[in-house]
């Protein structure tokens, strides 16, 4: 069995007096997908955050490939490439176009060939038409669709995807999946929790 790309070990994380994670427990394998699914409110977006290293868990361990980036000093800027994130608000930049709210990456990231895949993917997703554009003039589907360009953009090792179809008429969401999918198998946001425990 390969060593878990991903894996959670007491994870535990509170706002205040209300504890949102109780040491939760979780392998993910390269290549595997996991759909986390609960109500909200339930600690989905709070465990994202914790896997990727925008919230600091308050106790228990992240381990991406064998390191733990949950623990205190750990450089998270080593690990933004390779973990991507797309959330359910799109947070885009309302004064660039798609295309460079996509292409906002350093090169050094994206590779040389960034603008010919960025334009590749933008075709894919069925906004060639629409790179241009400001985030004011697309719908909230196209601008989902951007978010998840520009982390794909990105080549992310492992994508950790909010409740991506959330603003997706339901004939393109079997679409967007599927395209997310032919870059890799990804980790998708929801799961059951009850009672604080998955």
């Amino acid at each position: 069995m390969p060593e878990p790309r991903l894996s959670l070990r007491g994870v535990t994380k509170s706002f205040g007096d209300v504890q949102v994670l109780k040491g939760i427990d979780m392998d993910i394998a390269p290549g595997e997908m996991v759909c986390l699914i609960g109500a909200s409110g339930s600690g989905k977006s709070t465990l994202l955050r914790c896997m990727n290293g925008l919230e600091p868990v308050d106790d228990g361990e992240v381990r991406l490939d064998g390191v733990d980036i949950a623990e205190p000093g750990f450089d998270l800027g080593s690990i933004r490439q390779r973990i991507g994130i797309v959330f359910q608000s799109f947070n885009l930049f309302p004064h660039m176009t798609a295309y460079d709210n996509v292409a906002l990456a350093p090169r050094r990231v994206l590779g040389e060939d960034a603008r010919e895949r960025i334009e590749a993917l933008f075709a894919r997703f069925g906004l060639a038409d629409h790179m241009r554009k400001y985030p004011d003039q697309l719908s909230g589907g196209q601008q989902q669709r951007v978010a998840v360009i520009r982390a794909l953009a990105m080549r992310p090792q492992t994508m950790l995807l909010d409740e991506i179809t959330s603003a997706l008429d339901p004939e393109l969401v079997g679409e967007v999946l599927e395209e997310v999918v032919l870059d890799f198998r990804p980790i998708c946001s929801r799961f059951k929790m009850d009672q604080g425990f998955i």
